[in-house]
């Protein structure tokens, strides 16, 4: 090969170098300036499944405290025993409450008896001093005028005396009742028939507080419930079909959402979510109390339309990039997901909504 080849090829590969390196430089280019003019984003869709965790819980439950401190004496029943409504599930020392209340009741019955003998008492000596003055009236004694007065005054004076003693009795039949009530109140009884589900002491002897709990469930009231995103409850209602996985288990559960509590709570992590009881017999069945496990709620919102909240004019409008030109359309919203608006019509999924204003002012739109 001469010198003039070699040549030749290098004046070749070096043109066919500079033009790519032109063409890579205008395709970037151009890549730069679409993106600086339309800066969108894809329309999203929301899934038509929420997956949520959560455990087996009784929709009837109780957790029993004592009102009062003392000497725990009967704890009748275990952790995972049976009970019926009624009966008791613990109770304090009453020696003191008892003795308590038999003063009371002493008390009650003096009062009683002082009460009975004043009213006797009282309608005895109105009788007399009315009598002595229709003697002293009809015997020339004092004028008739006079003797109205002395019997007006005796029967004032009877009617204090009964009423202060009938306040001194109504006192001790408090007194009584406060004693009795407290009695009661050392005794805890179970509101409902079910299983002993707790119990912070389980033996009789030791000194216990009003924090003392004691629970009890009814387990056929077993429900799951769930642990819904705040962002996804909008999409959740009553009657929805949802299956359930406990954990441990691989079969799925099929139940229905029976309530969705009203109330927001924010879980440890820091996520705010919404309780939503799930039935199903097969919970009922196979589930445990406090057994976690996940469910899969289906939706009716399959192939929603979402996209940013503030994009939305006037709450019917949307800008959209049509083959490079910015075009308004005329949308149907629905609810608010986060930060986030559904349009229920008006939009497709293919569309891109403009999030950048400046691509519609530099083609000379005017802004809703």
């Amino acid at each position: 090969m001469n010198i003039k080849k070699i040549i030749t090829y290098i004046i070749i590969l070096v043109l066919i170098v500079d033009a790519g390196v032109f063409a890579s430089a205008e395709i970037h280019a151009n890549a730069q300036a679409s993106s600086g003019n339309y800066q969108t984003a894809q329309v999203k869709a929301v899934d038509s499944t929420i997956i949520a965790e959560g455990s087996v819980t009784a929709q009837n439950e109780a957790d029993l405290h004592f009102q009062t401190g003392g000497k725990l004496v009967s704890v009748p029943f275990k952790e995972g025993d049976s009970i019926s409504a009624g009966q008791t599930i613990a109770q304090l020392d009453t020696y003191e409450l008892q003795q308590q209340l038999q003063e009371s009741l002493n008390n009650y019955q003096a009062t009683r008896d002082q009460f009975d003998q004043s009213q006797q008492n009282s309608t005895v000596n109105v009788t007399q001093n009315v009598q002595k003055g229709q003697d002293n009236f009809y015997g020339g004694g004092p004028e008739a005028g006079d003797n109205n007065a002395n019997a007006n005054y005796f029967n004032d004076l009877a009617k204090r005396i009964v009423d202060e003693n009938q306040q001194n009795l109504d006192n001790s039949v408090l007194q009584v009742q406060v004693a009795n009530y407290a009695v009661q109140l050392a005794t805890l009884t179970s509101p409902i028939s079910g299983v002993v589900t707790h119990e912070d002491v389980t033996v009789a002897g030791q000194n216990v507080s009003p924090a003392t709990t004691f629970s009890v469930a009814d387990p056929n009231s077993k429900v799951f419930r769930a642990n819904v995103p705040a962002s996804d409850i909008d999409y959740v209602t009553v009657g929805m079909n949802a299956t359930v996985i406990l954990d441990g288990g691989q079969n799925k559960l099929s139940g229905t959402i029976t309530n969705i509590y009203p109330t927001k709570i924010t879980l440890p992590d820091g996520e705010d979510v919404y309780h939503v009881d799930i039935q199903s017999s097969d919970i009922k069945t196979a589930g445990k109390l406090d057994q976690g496990g996940t469910v899969i709620i289906m939706t009716n919102a399959q192939n929603v339309i979402l996209v940013p909240a503030w994009t939305v004019l006037s709450d019917k409008y949307v800008w959209v990039d049509d083959n490079g030109k910015p075009k308004l359309k005329t949308v149907t919203v629905g609810k608010i997901n986060g930060e986030d608006m559904e349009i229920t019509s008006g939009l497709s999924k293919s569309d891109r909504v403009i999030t950048d204003p400046s691509v519609i002012t530099d083609n000379k739109y005017n802004l809703l």
